[in-house]
């Protein structure tokens, strides 16, 4: 696994990889926007769980929480 994220991104495997854990905590710890919250929020939003691989399975529990309430 580390020397397909070091073929990847090269030196910068370790900045990469550092960006994405922040990304990650700062997702885990921010409400999931409401319906008519502020569209740039919601961008902000979209945008961390990107960059912090919360996709898919990842999702964090109270994005979970609102798909089913839909």
């Amino acid at each position: 696994m580390e020397d397909l994220v070091t073929d990847l991104f090269g030196s910068y495997a370790g900045l990469v990889l550092s960006v994405m854990g922040v990304c990650a905590a700062v997702a885990a710890l921010l409400p999931a926007p409401a319906q008519d919250g502020s569209a740039v929020y919601r961008l902000v939003y979209k945008a961390l769980n990107l960059l912090a691989a919360n996709v898919g399975h990842a999702t964090n529990a109270d994005d979970a929480a609102q798909k089913q309430a839909a």
